[in-house]
């Protein structure tokens, strides 16, 4: 659907590209070992007392094999979309996938801190977040700014547009800032084991953040950017021990895709800026033919992304 069987596409794995993941942790699955380059957890005032990377929900290790997962359990039957990636993960959300603002903006000073010692380039937030009305406001222009900060500093963000479609903008307020490549959910033709498509709870547009869109010169009115799969995505299990993969549905499913595509994008053009990756990956989309609100510029298509000369 995607275009990751051409042979544009084959010689990249994303090796050698950092892609940082603030989620809700990440196991130690086969598919993953020996590619997490460090880990935090904001969540929990012992974390420092944890040596070892953890997911005590699973939505971040599922995210992370989506991303860079090797297929190591499935003999590649189940690889990610970046499988040797290295991948540097915070823990911003807790066993019940809770988490507040504030443990993201945590997360988002810690990976503005490690780019000093890591070349990260992207940065996946599969987090839906509810309206910016109920949050306080401080913290809300904290988070804008340091989006902002990480975009001017070259990285590109890829977050997740939100399952509240399909009424018009109803897109997760992270996703619809300006700094962040928000990703929506289609599967085109693709008939799910039950359940609304995601191509029909998708979160849908325009955006409503003009202030960073304004400061980076966008437009305001075009959000989702792209869309991607996300309807029954196989990937790493938390449990790794008795069910290696589950399959899981939703816009988060869909970000990490695009993630991925970027990981693989940046090892063939490693000068690449993020506003230069953000104009190809929408340039090299297929139109599903619906309106910018729902599908964005359209289908990812790595295969086109890939396939493009870079002058």
């Amino acid at each position: 659907m995607i275009g990751c069987d051409s042979r544009e596409v084959r010689p990249y794995t994303g090796r050698g590209v950092y892609v940082g993941v603030l989620d809700s942790g990440v196991a130690a699955h086969p598919d993953l070992r020996g590619r997490i380059a460090a880990f935090k957890d904001f969540t929990s005032r012992n974390f420092a007392s944890r040596r070892m990377y953890y997911d005590d929900n699973g939505h971040g290790t599922h995210v992370c094999g989506i991303l860079g997962g090797n297929g190591a359990a499935s003999r590649g039957k189940y690889r990610g979309i970046a499988p040797e990636c290295m991948l540097v993960c915070g823990k911003v959300l807790d066993k019940k996938g809770g988490g507040s603002l504030k443990n993201l903006i945590n997360g988002l000073l810690w990976i503005t801190e490690l780019t000093k010692s890591y070349p990260i380039r992207v940065l996946n937030i599969s987090i839906e977040m509810e309206s910016e009305d109920n949050i306080d406001r401080d913290d809300w222009e904290q988070f804008k700014k340091q989006i902002q900060y990480l975009w001017n500093n070259n990285i590109i963000i890829v977050a997740a547009a939100g399952n509240k479609g399909p009424n018009p903008m109803t897109l997760s307020p992270i996703g619809e800032c300006g700094g962040c490549v928000c990703v929506g959910c289609h599967d085109g033709d693709y008939s799910g084991s039950g359940g609304r498509l995601c191509n029909e709870y998708s979160s849908r547009g325009p955006g409503k953040d003009l202030t960073i869109m304004n400061m980076i010169s966008l437009n305001p009115l075009k959000k989702p950017d792209i869309v991607a799969p996300g309807t029954d995505i196989v990937s790493c299990n938390s449990r790794y021990v008795t069910s290696p993969y589950i399959a899981k549905s939703g816009t988060s499913m869909s970000a990490p895709i695009v993630s991925g595509a970027c990981a693989l994008c940046l090892q063939k053009y490693p000068y690449l800026t993020n506003r230069e990756l953000r104009r190809l990956l929408l340039g090299s989309a297929a139109d599903l033919g619906q309106s910018w609100s729902v599908q964005g510029a359209g289908m990812l298509r790595i295969d086109k992304l890939l396939g493009q000369t870079v002058i």
